[in-house]
Protein backbone atom coordinates (compact mmCIF):
# COMPACT_ATOMS: atom_id res chain seq x y z
CA UNK A 1 0.00 0.00 0.00
CA UNK A 2 1.58 3.52 -0.98
CA UNK A 3 2.19 6.33 1.46
CA UNK A 4 -0.28 9.49 1.33
CA UNK A 5 2.83 10.98 0.27
CA UNK A 6 2.97 8.80 -2.55
CA UNK A 7 -0.24 9.51 -3.78
CA UNK A 8 0.18 12.85 -4.21
CA UNK A 9 -0.55 15.24 -7.30
CA UNK A 10 0.44 18.55 -7.25
CA UNK A 11 -2.62 21.03 -7.41
CA UNK A 12 -4.78 18.61 -6.48
CA UNK A 13 -6.61 19.17 -3.06
CA UNK A 14 -10.37 19.37 -1.47
CA UNK A 15 -9.81 21.72 1.19
CA UNK A 16 -12.29 24.59 1.14
CA UNK A 17 -12.72 27.38 3.32
CA UNK A 18 -14.99 30.08 4.02
CA UNK A 19 -14.28 33.48 3.49
CA UNK A 20 -12.17 35.36 6.69
CA UNK A 21 -14.71 37.41 8.83
CA UNK A 22 -11.52 38.89 11.00
CA UNK A 23 -8.49 41.08 10.36
CA UNK A 24 -5.36 38.85 8.87
CA UNK A 25 -2.24 38.56 10.92
CA UNK A 26 1.11 37.91 9.92
CA UNK A 27 4.21 36.57 11.41
CA UNK A 28 6.85 38.63 11.46
CA UNK A 29 9.58 36.98 8.63
CA UNK A 30 12.10 35.69 11.15
CA UNK A 31 8.91 33.48 12.10
CA UNK A 32 8.42 32.40 9.19
CA UNK A 33 8.98 28.97 7.29
CA UNK A 34 11.98 29.01 4.62
CA UNK A 35 10.19 26.67 2.40
CA UNK A 36 6.44 25.52 2.14
CA UNK A 37 5.08 22.95 4.17
CA UNK A 38 5.15 19.26 2.53
CA UNK A 39 1.47 18.40 2.69
CA UNK A 40 0.17 15.31 0.06
CA UNK A 41 -1.99 17.09 -2.38
CA UNK A 42 -5.22 14.94 -2.77
CA UNK A 43 -8.94 14.91 -3.25
CA UNK A 44 -11.81 14.77 -0.97
CA UNK A 45 -12.41 11.02 -2.31
CA UNK A 46 -8.83 9.84 -2.61
CA UNK A 47 -8.55 10.82 1.36
CA UNK A 48 -11.47 8.75 2.60
CA UNK A 49 -10.23 6.26 0.58
CA UNK A 50 -6.89 5.87 1.80
CA UNK A 51 -7.65 6.01 5.19
CA UNK A 52 -10.40 3.32 4.88
CA UNK A 53 -8.21 1.08 3.42
CA UNK A 54 -5.80 1.38 6.06
CA UNK A 55 -8.65 0.88 8.53
CA UNK A 56 -9.69 -1.86 7.24
CA UNK A 57 -5.85 -3.58 8.10
CA UNK A 58 -5.80 -2.73 11.59
CA UNK A 59 -6.40 -5.03 13.84
CA UNK A 60 -7.73 -4.26 17.20
CA UNK A 61 -9.43 -5.78 20.57
CA UNK A 62 -12.63 -6.43 18.47
CA UNK A 63 -11.32 -8.57 15.66
CA UNK A 64 -8.76 -11.11 18.04
CA UNK A 65 -6.22 -11.87 20.57
CA UNK A 66 -2.78 -10.45 19.76
CA UNK A 67 0.06 -11.41 22.27
CA UNK A 68 2.63 -8.21 21.48
CA UNK A 69 2.46 -4.26 21.13
CA UNK A 70 0.08 -2.20 22.55
CA UNK A 71 0.60 -3.17 25.94
CA UNK A 72 -2.25 -0.54 27.34
CA UNK A 73 -4.90 -2.01 25.42
CA UNK A 74 -4.40 -5.73 25.35
CA UNK A 75 -4.47 -5.49 28.88
CA UNK A 76 -7.58 -3.39 29.51
CA UNK A 77 -11.33 -4.11 29.72
CA UNK A 78 -13.37 -1.48 27.43
CA UNK A 79 -14.94 -0.03 30.45
CA UNK A 80 -11.16 2.17 30.55
CA UNK A 81 -12.19 3.58 27.26
CA UNK A 82 -14.84 5.18 28.31
CA UNK A 83 -13.34 6.38 31.39
CA UNK A 84 -9.94 7.76 29.27
CA UNK A 85 -13.26 9.77 26.93
CA UNK A 86 -15.06 11.32 30.20
CA UNK A 87 -15.15 15.26 29.38
CA UNK A 88 -12.93 15.66 32.45
CA UNK A 89 -9.61 14.02 31.02
CA UNK A 90 -10.80 14.50 26.92
CA UNK A 91 -11.49 17.95 26.75
CA UNK A 92 -8.58 19.81 29.32
CA UNK A 93 -5.75 21.26 28.28
CA UNK A 94 -2.55 20.82 29.41
CA UNK A 95 -1.69 24.79 30.02
CA UNK A 96 -5.15 25.39 31.52
CA UNK A 97 -5.43 26.96 35.12
CA UNK A 98 -5.02 24.50 38.18
CA UNK A 99 -7.96 25.52 39.64
CA UNK A 100 -10.45 24.78 36.73
CA UNK A 101 -9.11 20.49 36.79
CA UNK A 102 -9.67 19.85 40.01
CA UNK A 103 -11.26 16.81 39.39
CA UNK A 104 -8.61 15.84 36.55
CA UNK A 105 -5.81 16.45 39.62
CA UNK A 106 -7.53 14.93 42.38
CA UNK A 107 -7.36 11.38 40.56
CA UNK A 108 -4.16 11.94 39.34
CA UNK A 109 -2.79 12.66 42.62
CA UNK A 110 -4.92 9.65 44.14
CA UNK A 111 -3.52 6.84 41.44
CA UNK A 112 0.02 8.50 42.20
CA UNK A 113 -0.41 7.69 46.22
CA UNK A 114 -2.43 3.99 45.18
CA UNK A 115 1.04 3.33 42.86
CA UNK A 116 2.98 4.31 45.56
CA UNK A 117 1.73 2.17 47.38
CA UNK A 118 1.81 -0.76 45.26
CA UNK A 119 5.15 -0.66 44.25
CA UNK A 120 7.16 1.05 47.24
CA UNK A 121 8.04 3.90 45.44
CA UNK A 122 8.59 7.28 46.93
CA UNK A 123 7.35 9.53 43.96
CA UNK A 124 5.44 8.93 40.74
CA UNK A 125 5.94 10.91 36.94
CA UNK A 126 2.80 10.71 35.01
CA UNK A 127 4.79 13.06 32.48
CA UNK A 128 5.84 9.95 29.93
CA UNK A 129 3.27 9.57 27.69
CA UNK A 130 3.68 6.04 26.27
CA UNK A 131 5.45 3.11 27.18
CA UNK A 132 8.96 3.73 24.68
CA UNK A 133 8.18 7.51 26.43
CA UNK A 134 8.79 5.56 29.86
CA UNK A 135 11.74 3.93 28.88
CA UNK A 136 13.04 7.30 27.50
CA UNK A 137 12.46 8.48 30.78
CA UNK A 138 13.88 5.87 32.86
CA UNK A 139 17.42 5.84 31.03
CA UNK A 140 17.65 9.79 31.57
CA UNK A 141 17.22 9.09 35.07
CA UNK A 142 19.74 5.95 35.38
CA UNK A 143 22.12 8.84 33.89
CA UNK A 144 21.50 11.31 35.67
CA UNK A 145 21.77 8.96 38.79
CA UNK A 146 25.41 7.88 37.71
CA UNK A 147 26.71 11.52 36.89
CA UNK A 148 25.81 12.55 40.18
CA UNK A 149 27.31 9.65 41.76
CA UNK A 150 30.58 10.84 39.74
CA UNK A 151 30.19 7.74 37.82
CA UNK A 152 30.32 8.81 34.42
CA UNK A 153 32.34 6.29 32.78
CA UNK A 154 28.97 3.36 32.95
CA UNK A 155 27.90 3.97 29.20
CA UNK A 156 26.22 0.27 28.44
CA UNK A 157 22.84 -0.72 28.88
CA UNK A 158 22.27 -4.43 29.03
CA UNK A 159 19.39 -5.69 27.31
CA UNK A 160 18.23 -9.41 26.93
CA UNK A 161 17.08 -10.34 23.18
CA UNK A 162 13.53 -11.06 24.48
CA UNK A 163 12.50 -7.42 25.67
CA UNK A 164 10.75 -5.34 24.13
CA UNK A 165 12.04 -4.23 20.55
CA UNK A 166 11.94 -0.96 21.91
CA UNK A 167 14.31 -0.95 24.33
CA UNK A 168 17.67 -0.55 22.12
CA UNK A 169 16.49 1.99 20.56
CA UNK A 170 15.02 4.18 23.30
CA UNK A 171 18.71 3.73 25.23
CA UNK A 172 20.70 4.35 22.09
CA UNK A 173 18.31 7.97 22.07
CA UNK A 174 19.50 8.36 25.68
CA UNK A 175 23.51 7.88 24.64
CA UNK A 176 24.25 4.64 26.03
CA UNK A 177 25.91 1.66 23.88
CA UNK A 178 23.91 -1.81 23.82
CA UNK A 179 24.73 -4.94 24.97
CA UNK A 180 22.27 -7.50 24.12
CA UNK A 181 22.56 -10.65 25.90
CA UNK A 182 21.07 -14.16 24.69
CA UNK A 183 18.26 -16.33 26.29
CA UNK A 184 18.68 -19.63 27.86
CA UNK A 185 16.96 -22.86 26.79
CA UNK A 186 14.06 -22.00 29.23
CA UNK A 187 13.36 -18.36 27.42
CA UNK A 188 15.31 -16.40 30.82
CA UNK A 189 18.22 -14.59 30.85
CA UNK A 190 21.34 -16.68 30.41
CA UNK A 191 23.13 -16.22 33.59
CA UNK A 192 26.74 -16.80 32.42
CA UNK A 193 26.32 -14.40 29.28
CA UNK A 194 24.99 -12.14 31.70
CA UNK A 195 28.40 -12.30 34.22
CA UNK A 196 30.02 -12.13 31.14
CA UNK A 197 28.60 -9.02 30.02
CA UNK A 198 28.44 -6.74 33.08
CA UNK A 199 31.17 -4.77 34.56
CA UNK A 200 32.53 -1.13 35.67
CA UNK A 201 30.99 0.14 32.56
CA UNK A 202 27.42 -1.10 32.97
CA UNK A 203 25.21 1.70 33.48
CA UNK A 204 21.82 -0.52 34.01
CA UNK A 205 19.50 -3.70 32.48
CA UNK A 206 16.13 -3.11 30.81
CA UNK A 207 14.37 -6.33 31.59
CA UNK A 208 10.76 -7.55 30.49
CA UNK A 209 9.37 -9.75 32.85
CA UNK A 210 7.53 -12.12 31.95
CA UNK A 211 9.05 -11.54 28.49
CA UNK A 212 8.06 -10.44 25.01
CA UNK A 213 7.52 -14.00 24.52
CA UNK A 214 5.45 -14.41 27.65
CA UNK A 215 7.69 -16.65 29.69
CA UNK A 216 8.11 -15.25 33.49
CA UNK A 217 12.55 -15.23 34.40
CA UNK A 218 12.22 -17.32 37.82
CA UNK A 219 15.85 -16.06 38.38
CA UNK A 220 14.84 -12.90 38.62
CA UNK A 221 16.62 -12.11 42.01
CA UNK A 222 20.24 -13.39 41.01
CA UNK A 223 19.24 -10.99 37.95
CA UNK A 224 18.75 -8.32 39.97
CA UNK A 225 22.02 -9.53 42.45
CA UNK A 226 24.34 -9.42 39.18
CA UNK A 227 23.75 -6.00 38.30
CA UNK A 228 23.47 -4.50 41.31
CA UNK A 229 27.36 -6.08 42.22
CA UNK A 230 28.85 -4.44 39.22
CA UNK A 231 27.39 -1.37 39.93
CA UNK A 232 24.51 -0.77 38.06
CA UNK A 233 20.58 -0.12 37.83
CA UNK A 234 17.99 -2.02 36.82
CA UNK A 235 15.19 -0.90 34.92
CA UNK A 236 11.11 -3.22 35.25
CA UNK A 237 9.31 -3.20 31.96
CA UNK A 238 5.86 -1.64 33.17
CA UNK A 239 4.26 -3.52 30.18
CA UNK A 240 3.33 -6.19 32.74
CA UNK A 241 2.46 -3.89 35.19
CA UNK A 242 -1.07 -3.84 34.67
CA UNK A 243 -1.86 -8.01 35.98
CA UNK A 244 0.39 -7.47 38.92
CA UNK A 245 -2.58 -4.91 40.11
CA UNK A 246 -5.09 -7.57 38.72
CA UNK A 247 -4.06 -11.00 40.29
CA UNK A 248 -1.87 -11.71 43.00
CA UNK A 249 1.75 -12.15 41.36
CA UNK A 250 4.84 -12.88 43.12
CA UNK A 251 7.54 -10.45 41.66
CA UNK A 252 10.78 -9.09 43.30
CA UNK A 253 12.87 -6.51 42.22
CA UNK A 254 15.89 -5.35 44.09
CA UNK A 255 16.38 -2.22 45.96
CA UNK A 256 17.95 1.32 44.57
CA UNK A 257 16.50 0.88 41.20
CA UNK A 258 15.55 3.55 39.03
CA UNK A 259 12.02 2.70 37.53
CA UNK A 260 9.11 0.59 37.07
CA UNK A 261 6.90 2.08 33.78
CA UNK A 262 3.13 0.75 34.26
CA UNK A 263 1.09 1.07 31.35
CA UNK A 264 -2.03 0.40 32.72
CA UNK A 265 -5.75 1.45 33.87
CA UNK A 266 -7.78 4.40 32.05
CA UNK A 267 -4.55 5.72 30.68
CA UNK A 268 -1.15 5.36 29.76
CA UNK A 269 1.01 6.66 32.71
CA UNK A 270 4.83 4.94 33.54
CA UNK A 271 5.77 5.27 37.63
CA UNK A 272 9.53 6.54 37.47
CA UNK A 273 10.84 7.50 40.64
CA UNK A 274 13.58 9.68 41.43
CA UNK A 275 17.23 8.54 42.12
CA UNK A 276 17.81 6.59 45.11
CA UNK A 277 14.39 6.51 46.67
CA UNK A 278 12.85 3.15 44.36
CA UNK A 279 12.28 -0.16 46.67
CA UNK A 280 10.03 -2.83 44.17
CA UNK A 281 9.83 -5.99 45.97
CA UNK A 282 12.70 -6.77 47.65
CA UNK A 283 15.07 -9.50 48.48
CA UNK A 284 11.64 -11.10 50.11
CA UNK A 285 10.21 -10.36 47.01
CA UNK A 286 5.96 -8.85 46.73
CA UNK A 287 2.27 -10.07 46.63
CA UNK A 288 -0.02 -7.66 45.11
CA UNK A 289 -3.35 -7.61 45.64
CA UNK A 290 -6.18 -5.44 43.63
CA UNK A 291 -7.75 -4.45 47.32
CA UNK A 292 -6.68 -0.88 47.35
CA UNK A 293 -8.64 -0.07 43.39
CA UNK A 294 -11.77 -1.96 44.29
CA UNK A 295 -14.38 1.13 43.47
CA UNK A 296 -11.93 3.31 41.43
CA UNK A 297 -14.29 3.79 38.31
CA UNK A 298 -17.23 5.16 40.20
CA UNK A 299 -14.59 7.65 42.32
CA UNK A 300 -13.04 8.52 38.93
CA UNK A 301 -16.30 9.19 37.49
CA UNK A 302 -18.31 11.49 40.63
CA UNK A 303 -14.76 13.13 40.69
CA UNK A 304 -14.70 14.35 36.84
CA UNK A 305 -18.54 15.09 36.82
CA UNK A 306 -18.25 17.37 39.59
Amino acid sequence: MKLIFEKSCVGRGSVLLPSCDVPEVSLPAELQREEALRLPELSETEVSRHYTALAKRAHGVNDGFYPLGSCTMKYNPRIDEEMAALPGFANIHPLQPADTVKGCQKVLDTAKQYLCEATGMDDINFQPAAGAHGEFTGLLLMKAYHEATGDVNRKKIIIPDAAHGTNPASAVMAGFDVVTIPSNADGGVDLDALRAAVGEDTAGLMLTNPNTVGIFDPNILEITDIVHQAGGLNYYDGANFARKLTAPVYYAYGYNDLTCGPTTSAATYNAISAPKQVVIGGNEGHWLFPEHINGMWEWMIQELSK
